[in-house]
């Protein structure tokens, strides 16, 4: 059985091609998520120039298709990144790739990743395997939350505290699923970038290409996204805000943001419970609050589903400059004293974040040095 890859600009696909891609993920439950439809990869192709899809295909026509990010020294990032929170190629149903041999192929030196999707789809050994956090929702909310409550009582007694609380200290309180206020919208923008100025995060909203994302996927330029803005109003100022996407009857939590004046309530808690209660009624049965270890993602979790972090090479290691650099980095970081370590660990994650968000060399080199100078 032969294999051939291949690697594209986005821009150089006919119309038949994405459609191709359509039909291989289609009915696919494991890329049920927007992230890996091919028109969130076109409409990226739309506001930034680094977009790529690397072709796999087979005697039967298409195997794989894998949009991504290709840059300096052939390494790659997922489509969308930092947005794009699962990840990898689509592959024909029962068939398998491997990862490394995948990346050879199509002539890139490896893939950096938070969230590649594990299934028998794929073959690979990353870095580190995490989990998405998943609440199912297919027995209906009732069933759910008796469960729920019953493994964290405490938890689910605190919350309806919380909420008797702000109800009671307050004239009115008022939850939207989908809120299609445009000036709300540019509130929850603003409150995010405080959030990152106060935690001195990088801020992945201020490219313009992100601006542009976000308003294309709000305005419905790809068919079968939706992005739904949930919100939690208190006497009319908000205080809480997510800005998900949806795709079938899955809704992928992506951005959120608070008004700190109103943390005593814990008000993002209240709108993530709000949400999902609300789901069910909208037609919507799996809410993927992403990975991580955030306290309250477990007390919504009923199901859990792997994911690859970390570097993958090509089968064959590249060298070039940025290779030979990223090695260094990665020996000294694993060699030197704890303390030191650690810091070098914060700078390279966010320096990753960094060069995957900025298309601009110059933002590039200002990020990087507000990235390490704090920590060298």
């Amino acid at each position: 059985m032969w294999r051939t890859f291949k690697t594209y600009n986005a821009d150089d696909l006919s119309n038949e091609t994405w459609s191709d891609f359509h039909g291989l993920r289609a009915d696919q439950k494991t890329y049920e998520s927007g992230f890996f439809d091919p028109d969130f990869a076109r409409l990226l192709a739309q506001v930034r120039n680094d977009v790529s899809v690397a072709i796999a295909e087979d005697e039967k026509g298409l195997l794989a298709y894998w949009p991504m990010h290709i840059g300096m020294g052939k390494w790659a990032r997922a489509i969308g990144f930092p947005f794009g929170d699962l990840n990898g190629p689509v592959v024909r149903s029962g068939e398998t790739v491997d990862i490394p041999e995948y990346l050879q192929g199509a002539n890139i030196a490896g893939f950096k990743t938070s969230g590649l999707t594990l299934c028998e789809q794929v073959s690979v050994n990353p870095d580190a395997i995490v989990n998405t956090n998943i609440t199912n929702l297919q027995e209906g909310w009732s069933p759910f939350i008796a469960q729920q409550t019953q493994f964290y009582p405490k938890f689910f007694k605190q919350i309806a505290r919380l909420g008797r609380k702000l109800d009671k200290e307050h004239s009115e309180v008022v939850f939207t699923f989908d809120d299609k206020c445009a000036e709300i919208f540019h509130q929850l923008i603003t409150m995010k970038r405080q959030q990152y100025a106060r935690t001195k995060l990088h801020d992945v909203l201020r490219p313009s290409w992100v601006k542009k994302m976000l308003d294309m996927l709000r305005h419905g330029e790809c068919n079968n996204i939706n992005t739904i803005l949930s919100t939690l109003r208190v006497d009319g100022q908000l205080v809480a805000a997510e800005f998900n996407m949806q795709s079938g009857n899955l809704l992928h939590g992506w951005l959120t943001a608070y008004n700190p004046e109103f943390s005593k309530y814990s008000p993002g808690l209240l709108l993530t419970q709000h949400i999902i209660k609300a789901m069910p009624q909208h037609g919507l049965t799996v809410y993927d609050a992403g990975p991580g270890n955030a306290h309250y993602k477990k007390y919504f979790t009923n199901q859990l589903s792997p994911l690859g972090q970390g570097s993958i090479f090509a089968k064959t290691k590249v060298i070039n400059p940025i290779g030979i650099m990223g090695a260094s980095w990665s020996f000294i970081e694993a060699q030197a004293p704890a303390a030191i370590s650690n810091n070098l660990a914060r700078i390279r994650r966010r320096s990753d974040q960094i060069l995957g968000t900025e298309t601009k060399f110059r933002q590039q080199i200002l990020g990087f040095s507000k990235a390490a100078i704090p920590f060298l």
